[in-house]
């Protein structure tokens, strides 16, 4: 397909963008919008996705799926959201960041200074954050660190695929000693068959949330002697992308879970 042939047919749109999050430091991120959004002041949700491995962001796509090609996240959400924004690496961890950068105050304040330039373009939306893999110690950590700057701003959090170090703090549902500050609410989403982030490790402390358990017959069977992280196992949902997807959308503009996909 031609490049103008894709901009023609094109369902959502996408662009790169830095933004000084810190002394000396740009922080990149990618925003996808809907085509369909002609006016701001409409967009009522505002979804910040935080990549898993090292935390490298691909680059913006031409906004259309070609038979074959990959799911693409952000252009499922932004269809559905409108907005979406992927936090990509400040220029200070060029090479990636380790998993414990993902609980600094300086991510906090790299991806605090995204959401902002965000949040001022779309000032009626509301925020959830999403970590997908080692991403969702990110969007914990984040959301703990600055919930009480957004307030009400802040709708919810999504962790898909999640290691337990993203319960580390069970921040989400309990109240501030002395503070009245209101639960936000916290979706939990993982594959039953995950070898990667078994699903065993954080069934007990995903219970309390809310929970959707992905399974599907297709996938092997755990083998605690191999890890499968990659494009088409369970960690990555593969095919069962856009219903496990679909429920979150759901969940972000209802509430309601879908307690089991199959």
């Amino acid at each position: 397909m031609s490049v103008a042939a894709q901009e023609a047919s094109a369902a959502w749109n996408e662009k790169a963008y830095a933004v000084a999050s810190r002394p000396g430091v740009e922080t990149t991120f990618v925003v996808a919008s809907d085509n369909r959004i002609s006016d701001r002041q409409a967009v009522k949700h505002l979804l910040v996705m935080f990549a898993g491995g090292a935390g490298a962001i691909g680059p913006p796509a031409p906004g259309v799926r070609e038979p074959g090609e990959r799911f693409s996240l952000r252009g499922f959400m932004a269809q559905r959201l409108g907005v979406v924004v992927s936090v990509g690496l400040p220029s200070d961890q060029p090479e990636g960041l380790a998993l414990e950068w993902r609980e600094t105050a300086e991510h906090v304040k790299d991806a605090g200074a995204v959401v902002n330039v965000l949040v001022k373009q779309y000032p009626e939306a509301r925020i959830t954050l999403l970590g997908f893999s080692n991403g969702a110690r990110s969007a914990s950590h984040i959301g703990a660190a600055l919930r009480g700057q957004w307030g009400a701003k802040l709708q919810g959090v999504v962790l898909l695929s999640a290691s337990i170090e993203a319960f580390r703090d069970d921040w989400i549902t309990a109240l501030d000693a002395g503070k009245d500050r209101p639960k936000v609410p916290l979706l939990v989403v993982q594959h039953k068959r995950d070898s990667c982030l078994p699903y065993r490790e954080i069934e007990d402390a995903a219970k309390w949330h809310d929970f959707i358990t992905v399974e599907d017959v297709k996938q092997p069977r755990v083998n605690t002697y191999r890890r499968d992280c990659g494009p088409g196992s369970a960690h990555q949902f593969a095919g069962r992308e856009e219903k496990t997807y679909q429920a979150v959308v759901e969940w972000i503009l209802t509430g309601r879970v879908v307690e089991r996909i199959e």
